[in-house]
């Protein structure tokens, strides 16, 4: 399999932080959740939301995304990150405490809904796409879409999220992610949400796509140049079709983690 990468950063192209905390909230509110496992998960909401981001935390590795996304862009994925994931670490399945139970079901949908995106979006849409004047430019639209996903999914955030992941107290409970490693991305995290804070994304975008903040505001706010560049390539209809396989597929993939991690009797 060619590298769908080549060049950019391997994990700029997956949804944010924002827009898994959203899709993951929500998640918890399903009528298809049972009602033991949102109770539990619930009960355990701040690990749960901090697992739902963990995996985008930047660790000191070679190939950061095999590193805590258990694929690379270079090879097809044949099995369930997540599953590689607990096959690597079989400790995982058997976490110490409801806490870290909670984190690791965040954490695995986490994995399956990038999954997912790899698959139906990044790769066909914008890697192998053949739109747009180069490549190039095509993953600098992937960032504007990332963008404008960020954005929605930051407004639809209930008011008492930020709350409830700046009270996650993680433990030891990733073997491959340091501690201090985690609880500093859950304060850069927590830093835009709480109170008078501001989302950095296209600040942090725009560094990586050698575009300004202000003009990849410009661009976003420019209703007739999106539809040109973006919206006439990748259809609204085909995101909202991406975004619902990637929930279904978390939610799938959340359940089965939830069966193999159920505690003796």
């Amino acid at each position: 399999m060619t590298d769908i990468n080549q060049g950019i950063e391997p994990n700029r192209t997956m949804p944010t932080p924002f827009s898994h905390l959203a899709t993951l909230h929500r998640l918890l509110q399903a009528d298809d959740l049972p009602a033991a496992t949102r109770t539990a998960l619930t009960a355990e909401q701040s690990a749960y939301l901090l697992g739902s981001v963990a995996p985008d935390a930047r660790i000191d590795a070679p190939d950061s995304r095999a590193a805590t996304h258990f694929y690379t862009y270079t090879e097809p994925i044949t099995q369930a990150p997540w599953r590689v994931m607990l096959s690597r670490y079989p400790s995982l399945q058997k976490p110490e405490s409801a806490a870290q139970r909670a984190f690791v079901g965040g954490y695995v949908a986490h994995l399956a809904m990038d999954e997912v995106w790899t698959k139906q979006m990044l790769g066909p849409h914008f890697a192998f796409g053949e739109w747009g004047e180069s490549r190039q430019q095509r993953f600098y639209l992937l960032h504007l879409l990332l963008s404008h996903m960020d954005e929605r999914d930051l407004a639809d955030l209930p008011p008492d999220v930020p709350k409830v992941l700046h009270a996650a107290r993680p433990g030891d409970w990733l073997p491959f992610m340091p501690l201090a490693v985690l609880a500093g991305w859950q304060q850069l995290i927590d830093r835009q949400l709480r109170p008078g804070g501001h989302s950095r994304t296209l600040e942090i975008f725009g560094k990586r796509v050698g575009h300004s903040a202000a003009e990849m505001r410009q661009q976003l706010d420019d209703t007739a140049w999106m539809q040109r560049q973006l919206w006439d390539h990748v259809p609204p209809s085909v995101l909202a079709d991406i975004e619902a396989h990637m929930r279904d597929h978390a939610h799938e993939s959340l359940l089965a983690y939830w069966q193999l991690s159920e505690p003796a009797s």
